[in-house]
């Protein structure tokens, strides 16, 4: 890859999205910038990935752009987002009008062969994960030097992604995208792609692609839809156990389940507050992210792990099983 498209593929990403961005590339490359990071460890595709790549680089019918989307889909069918990051997220409040989270190093981003091993035990990845063994994934298939997948992350290291990059395009992809529905999840519901964003694709390469994925798929599960134009601004709470019935038929994993109910909430203009549950029937210590909001006077829970809405007394919760604001408080790291 010529170090000119990694400059520009870095100025069409400050030019498209706000914040303070980097390029994360695997060690030993020469390209020394102030927004150049280099990662601690060698990038590698995960042994459950290895057969399916070694498919696709058999087949000479599809193309290169084809082939990223098949690895895309199979990362979100196979895979799902490790949520229990969030748990170490750390509430920084010193400034009252810009609080910020901070995120822990030793979960997932600089790590050593022991959480490697351990991380092979289990399909739960977060987005650094993710974005160095899709990148790699990648880059095995590229056969020309004109195109390269690389990291791109936030300098506050709260969110990473692929770019794939080139003469002929660039092209951020997420499939844990921080703030919606991730495509881990609407993949595996069988609807639309929505975490891929084109930066640059005068010939359309790469947009086709993904519009050729997209035919035929919904934007949203049919039931939800049904349930939003008979039951929304009838019953609310109707309509949200309709929503969670509708979900719950693809067995999503708490995470999705969360992050997708709490999506028809909010979208809704009701406020939600965050609670902790530890997963008792996990085989290593490990906590979801539930909500709790007010609705006529009730309070509602939406338990991720029971995967259904109750009304509950916040007093009466289990402070052994539930907890509140983890960010405020350090813990120490408790599985893999």
């Amino acid at each position: 890859m010529q170090d000119k498209w990694i400059k520009k593929f870095y100025d069409e990403v400050c030019q498209n999205f706000e914040g303070n961005y980097k390029i994360v590339l695997e060690p030993n490359r020469n390209l020394n910038e102030e927004w150049i990071e280099y990662d601690n460890v060698n990038w590698e595709i995960e042994d459950r990935m290895k057969d399916f790549i070694d498919k696709l680089l058999r087949t000479k019918s599809i193309s290169l752009e084809e082939k990223i989307i098949k690895e895309y889909e199979f990362i979100c069918l196979n895979y799902v987002y490790d949520a229990n990051v969030l748990y170490f997220f750390k509430r920084d409040g010193s400034d009252p009008l810009n609080i910020k989270y901070i995120a822990v190093d030793w979960y997932g981003r600089v790590v050593g062969q022991e959480w490697i091993e351990k991380r092979k035990n289990h399909n739960r990845r977060i987005c650094y994960e993710f974005s160095r063994f899709f990148a790699k994934a990648i880059n095995v298939l590229i056969e020309n030097s004109e195109t390269e997948a690389l990291i791109v992350g936030d300098r506050e290291n709260t969110h990473y992604v692929v770019g794939v990059i080139g003469k002929d395009y660039s092209v951020i992809l997420d499939p844990d995208d921080f703030n919606g529905i991730k495509d881990l999840t609407r993949l595996k519901m069988g609807l639309t792609i929505k975490g891929i964003h084109i930066l640059r694709d005068e010939k359309k390469i790469f947009k086709n692609v993904v519009d050729k994925f997209n035919k035929d798929r919904l934007e949203e599960l049919k039931e939800i839809e049904e349930a939003k134009e008979s039951l929304k601004n009838k019953d609310f709470i109707a309509y949200i156990n309709e929503a969670i019935k509708a979900v719950n038929k693809y067995n999503i994993d708490s995470q999705g389940f969360f992050e997708y109910i709490r999506y028809l909430i909010e979208e809704s203009g009701i406020k939600i507050e965050k609670i902790w549950k530890e997963d008792m029937k996990a085989k290593e210590k490990r906590y979801e992210r539930c909500l709790y909001f007010e609705y006529n006077n009730k309070t509602y829970l939406l338990d991720s792990i029971n995967k259904d809405l109750s009304i509950i007394n916040l007093n009466d919760l289990d402070r052994n099983l539930f907890v509140f604001n983890p960010s405020e408080n350090q813990y120490e790291y408790y599985g893999g």
